[in-house]
C-alpha cells in the first residue's frame, strides 16, 4: 500500500473519532490527559482567549495555559518605561477561571531582552535581569506551576565548542552563570518547577541529532554544578516535510529520565508549508504527525505536560502577517487542533487516540499493581 492510501485509511479512522467527539460535547482534553496522570493545555495571549470560541475550548479542554508573550521581559517593560504585568495577570486570571495551571514563559531568553539592554555593560545587564526575574517569579509565586527559566540557548550551528548560542545573554549574563538564572528563580519561589525549554530536538534529520547532543551534554553538566532544574520543555514545532523517528525521540527521552528530569511538550503544532493537495489531505497528514509524535510521548514516563502553541488555526502564531511564512498556494497553515471557527479537525480526534492510548495502558499498569 502506497504511503498515501496509508494516509487516508488513516484519515478515514480519525474522521470517524471527529464526529464521535463533536457528537459529544463533554469530551474534555485536559480530562483524558488527567487518566494517565498528565496535564493537556494551550498557549494564549489575552486579546482573543477572552472570546469565543477559545474562550470556550480552554474552559472545555485546557488543564494548563502558557503565557504565549505576556511575561516575556519586552511586553513587560521596554526603555524608561515602569513594568506593566497587566496582560501577564490577566493570563493568570485566566487560568484560574479554568482551574488550569501556569506556566511562566520566560524568564531569560535573547529576544525577549528589552532592546536597549543589548547595548549596556554587563553589570547593568545583570542587574536588571536579576531584578525582572526576581519580581516576576515572586509576583506569582505559588500560583505559577512551572517556569521556562531559559529558552533557547542552545545553537550548535553557531559553532562555540560548547554548543551555546552567542546572544545577549551570552555575551552580558554569561554562559557559566546559566545555573544562577535557576538558583533566582528557586529562592524567588520554592514550590514552582523549574524547566530549560528548547526546539528542534524531536524529528530526525542530522540537525536534530546535533541539538538532542549539545541538550543532554549541557542537562548534565548543569545538573553536576547542582543547577536546581527540573524540567526539560521540549517546543515540539512540528513540521510534516521532516523525517520523524519513534525510537530516536524514545532513546532521547530515556537519557533525559535518567538524569532524573521529568520533560514538557511546552508548545506543540505541525506545520504544512510544502504539503500538497486539498485541505482534507493536508489535515490528514497533520493529523498523522500529530499521532505519531503523541504516541512516543505519552508512552514515555518522563513526560508530563502537553502544552499545544495557540488554541485555533486563526490565532496560530504561524498564520500571523508579522511571523509566519506563506504557502505557495496562498492558503494558511492547519497547524492546530481547531480550525478558524473552533471547530474540530482530525488532528484533534488524533490527539483523542494518543490521550486515550495513553489512559488505557496507565490503567492495565494499575490493575497489575493490584
Amino acid at each position: 500500500m502506497q504511503r498515501r492510501d496509508l494516509l487516508h485509511c488513516a484519515g478515514a479512522a480519525l474522521l470517524g473519532s471527529a464526529s464521535s467527539a463533536q457528537s459529544q460535547p463533554s469530551v474534555s482534553l485536559n480530562a483524558i490527559a488527567q487518566s494517565s496522570h498528565r496535564s493537556f493545555g494551550f498557549a494564549i495571549a489575552p486579546g482573543y482567549a477572552d472570546k469565543d470560541p477559545v474562550r470556550t475550548l480552554l474552559l472545555q479542554h485546557a488543564g494548563v495555559i502558557t503565557a504565549e508573550n505576556a511575561m516575556k521581559w519586552r511586553s513587560i517593560q521596554g526603555f524608561l518605561r515602569a513594568p506593566d504585568y497587566s496582560q501577564a495577570d490577566r493570563v493568570v486570571e485566566i487560568a484560574e477561571s479554568c482551574k488550569a495551571k501556569v506556566r511562566g514563559h520566560t524568564l531569560g531568553w535573547h529576544q525577549s531582552t528589552p532592546v536597549h539592554l543589548n547595548y549596556v555593560t554587563a553589570s547593568t545587564f545583570i542587574a536588571a535581569q536579576t531584578t525582572h526575574a526576581q519580581s516576576l517569579v515572586k509576583r506569582y509565586a505559588g500560583r505559577v506551576h512551572t517556569w521556562d527559566v531559559l529558552n533557547e540557548v542552545i545553537e550548535p550551528d553557531h559553532e562555540r565548542t560548547d554548543g551555546m548560542r552567542e546572544s545577549v545573554l551570552s555575551r552580558l549574563w554569561g554562559v557559566d552563570q546559566y545555573p544562577r538564572l535557576f538558583e533566582l528563580a528557586r529562592a524567588a519561589d520554592p514550590l514552582a518547577q523549574l524547566a530549560y525549554n528548547d526546539y528542534g530536538m524531536e524529528q530526525n534529520e542530522a540537525w536534530n541529532e546535533r541539538r538532542r547532543t549539545v541538550m543532554l551534554r549541557t542537562l548534565e553538566a548543569w545538573l553536576q554544578r547542582k543547577t536546581p532544574i527540573d524540567v526539560l520543555g521540549l517546543q515540539a514545532h512540528l513540521d510534516v516535510s521532516r523525517k520523524f523517528s519513534a525510537i530516536k525521540l524514545t532513546r532521547f527521552l530515556d537519557e533525559v529520565r535518567a538524569m532524573g528530569l521529568s520533560v514538557q511538550i511546552t508548545e506543540l503544532d505541525v506545520r504544512d508549508l510544502q504539503t500538497q493537495g486539498s485541505v482534507a489531505d493536508r489535515d490528514i497528514t497533520i493529523a498523522a504527525l500529530y499521532k505519531d509524535f503523541l504516541d512516543v510521548c505519552l508512552s514515555h514516563s518522563a513526560v508530563e505536560m502537553v502544552v499545544l502553541w495557540n488554541v485555533t488555526d486563526a490565532d496560530s502564531w504561524v498564520n500571523r502577517w508579522a511571523q509566519a511564512q506563506r504557502r505557495a498556494d496562498g492558503q494558511v497553515m492547519r497547524p492546530t487542533l481547531f480550525d478558524t471557527q473552533g471547530k474540530t479537525k482530525p488532528a484533534f480526534d488524533a490527539v483523542v487516540k494518543s490521550l486515550s492510548t495513553a489512559q488505557a495502558k496507565f490503567s492495565m499498569k494499575e490493575v497489575q499493581r493490584v
